[in-house]
């Protein structure tokens, strides 16, 4: 197989008279007639196809790169099933050493072969974001195995792509695509049911769990309005509102106040029922006091609905912790003052005792009475010692002031470590979308050192490429919209890292994005398919008509807006991510790759990769081949990649070998003496 055009004069290859520039005119891979303007002038430089991930990556027995430069295939990717230690079914990039890295640049450099690849595939967050939120350690383990796979990619390979999973956060999928022709939705109630996140900004701990449907409860407190028309007075000041709480004194307090300033506000008192008036608030109320909150704010100073709730949700914290502490320490002073007037008693009478003598003991003795206030020392059968119940009354206000410490105490560290959270609250996403991008710019700065130490050392041909692909939808980063937001944040994140390095602003946005530019796997988003929101009265077909235009338009959006330089090429039904070879699905492949192929030829990607599934390991590229009837060039007849499978398994004509039973014994030998090969 051979990377000529169609219609290219072939005088120059020496190939007139002798063989046919072979165009597709016949039939397509299932046997149907097809016309010229059907076929997709790809061949196999075009578009390439991955190593398996199951096994060795160069043995051809296990679909290595031998077994694919035997295909015939002009572009690889190296793809990596395992994480931490490998083994025979898992490797990771790090199973293969000095020798087989030196190996694999010769294969390539020999067979003309093209390269990207694919770091472990996880269902990990960049971010590190699992039970509990998010982790440092674990983000560590996400970057450490991408880190693997650009050492192998900057010693082993021609450069290229270095691809990884971005699946970061469950979220909503109704929250997606607002005001877009697709909306989707992942199960019935989902809008209302789906959970979300807030996080602490300090330790990265999702503190609040919260969900549309869910009601919370806070005191109803006194307002400007409540309080002039008890008092019918008129509450002076600048941008005074009706809703705006009062303290005790009258004093407006705003709703953007500090804290501390909210913790002054009047609960209303219900004296009918002699309890505190409760508000319940709805999910519509908390958009509506949110609104109200972030009017005038800077964007960074805004928050979000659920954060609102998280605040509510740690205030009425706040209010009990505080609650306890008073309560406890509602007789501190009192108790303290006690304690102190009987540590005075005690030591007064012990200067009493060492300055009377023995007979005149019993007066020190009576005086210990009259200061302890007992009355009734002469009453028959009630005696009282005084110093033993000086000393009771003492361990007493002892032990009533270390219990206020502890509880009174402990009450007030977390009323104040609560008050401190309510400061550090953030939604999920921003918290989120701030540590994904780090990762991805840390492993872009490690892929261009890596590519500026081993460029001439090992030959590099391309620039080395961080290239986050699209995966499962019910995650953040899956969604072109999201998708966007995690390449800018990124760039983003490492242009300020260039920039404290010494480079100006133009340059730091040029190696930005030559070093992050995503993957786009058109399978992955066609699993958004099973999501998407019918509208009232539409059949099926409209609606798929409908998703796919989508589908189209938003990859095309992704690769004019540079945030594509990658592609992988899988098929789908629309519910799982099967990696069926293209045209097996109901991706619309064939438009997709005609868009590609137009952007390719303008260098606007750098690479489409077939990536096949469980069982189509070894014929995935010959059936995507087939489908887009790229040609094949040989003597004599006119033919294509699906004729030639229509040839072999149609069994139109016998194969170009035998096998098995048919195959006679070693012995046998041609008239020619020529063995049979």
């Amino acid at each position: 197989m051979n990377d000529y055009n169609i219609g290219e004069d072939m005088s120059n290859y020496g190939l007139n008279n002798y063989f046919d520039v072979l165009a597709p005119t016949e039939v397509d891979s299932y046997g149907q007639p097809v016309s010229q303007n059907d076929s997709i002038n790809f061949t196999t430089y075009d578009i390439g196809t991955t190593t398996t991930p199951m096994g060795h990556i160069i043995n051809e027995r296990q679909g290595g790169l031998k077994a694919k430069i035997r295909e015939g295939v002009g572009r690889i990717e190296f793809s990596f099933m395992g994480q931490n230690k490998g083994n025979s079914q898992q490797s990771t990039p790090e199973s293969y050493g000095r020798k087989e890295r030196r190996d694999i640049r010769e294969l390539l450099e020999i067979n003309k072969i093209d390269t990207s690849t694919h770091a472990a595939v996880h269902s990990q967050s960049l971010a590190g974001f699992g039970e509990g939120g998010f982790n440092e350690e674990r983000r560590a383990d996400v970057l450490k195995e991408i880190k693997k796979a650009i050492d192998f990619a900057s010693e082993a390979t021609k450069g290229g792509a270095v691809v990884f999973h971005l699946t970061e956060w469950q979220r909503n999928l109704t929250d997606l695509g607002k005001g877009d022709k697709v909306n989707f939705v992942g199960f019935e109630g989902e809008h209302e049911k789906s959970p979300m996140y807030v996080v602490d900004s300090d330790t990265g701990a999702a503190i609040s769990r919260i969900s549309r449907d869910k009601k919370i409860y806070r005191l109803a407190y006194e307002t400007v309005r409540d309080y002039e028309t008890r008092t019918g007075k008129k509450i002076k000041g600048e941008n005074v509102h009706p809703d705006d709480w009062v303290d005790v004194y009258g004093n407006k307090i705003d709703r953007n106040a500090s804290t501390d300033k909210l913790f002054n506000r009047v609960p209303k008192w219900k004296s009918d029922e002699k309890t505190f008036e409760v508000q319940e608030i709805d999910w519509d109320t908390l958009k509506k006091e949110t609104d109200e909150f972030n009017k005038g704010k800077p964007k960074k100073d805004q928050i979000t609905p659920e954060v609102m709730y998280a605040r509510i949700e740690l205030e009425n914290q706040i209010h009990q912790a505080r609650g306890s502490s008073l309560f406890h320490a509602r007789d501190y002073q009192s108790v303290k003052q006690q304690r102190d007037t009987l540590k005075s008693i005690k030591e007064n009478y012990e200067k009493l005792k060492k300055g009377y003598s023995d007979e005149r003991k019993e007066e020190a003795k009576f005086w210990l009475k009259k200061a302890l206030d007992i009355n009734d020392f002469s009453l028959p059968g009630f005696d009282i010692d005084p110093e033993k119940e000086l000393q009771k009354k003492l361990d007493y206000a002892n032990d009533t002031l270390r219990h206020t410490h502890e509880a009174s105490g402990s009450s007030d560290v977390r009323a104040k470590e609560l008050q401190k959270s309510l400061s550090r609250l953030k939604s999920v996403e921003e918290y989120g979308l701030d540590r994904t991008a780090q990762t991805i710019a840390d492993a872009a700065m490690y892929a261009k050192e890596k590519y500026e130490a081993n460029k001439e050392k090992y030959g590099l041909e391309k620039p080395l490429f961080v290239a986050p692909e699209n995966w499962d939808p019910r995650a953040f980063g899956s969604h072109p919209e999201e998708y966007r937001k995690a390449i800018d944040a990124s760039r983003n994140k490492m242009m300020a890292n260039l920039k404290k390095r010494g480079y100006g602003d133009v340059e730091a946005e040029v190696i930005a994005k030559k070093h992050i530019k995503g993957t786009l796997d058109i399978g992955h988003l066609n699993t958004y398919r099973k999501y998407v929101k019918k509208k009232p009265g539409e059949s099926e077909e409209k609606m798929n008509e409908r998703f796919e235009d989508w589908l189209i338009e938003e990859s095309e959006k992704l690769v004019k807006g540079g945030y594509v330089g990658h592609i992988h090429l899988s098929d789908n039904l629309g519910f799982d991510d099967e990696h069926l070879s293209p045209g097996e699905g109901n991706v619309p492949m064939k438009r997709f790759i005609e868009k590609m192929k137009e952007f390719k030829d303008k260098k606007m990607i750098d690479s489409l990769i077939v990536e096949p599934g469980s069982f189509n390991g070894t014929t995935a590229m010959t059936d995507t081949l087939a489908y887009i009837n790229s040609p094949i060039f040989g003597m004599n007849r006119k033919t294509n990649f699906g004729m030639m499978r229509q040839a072999h398994f149609g069994a139109n004509n016998p194969g170009f070998f035998i096998a098995g039973a048919y195959s006679p014994s070693n012995k046998w030998k041609l008239w020619t003496d020529v063995p049979l090969e």
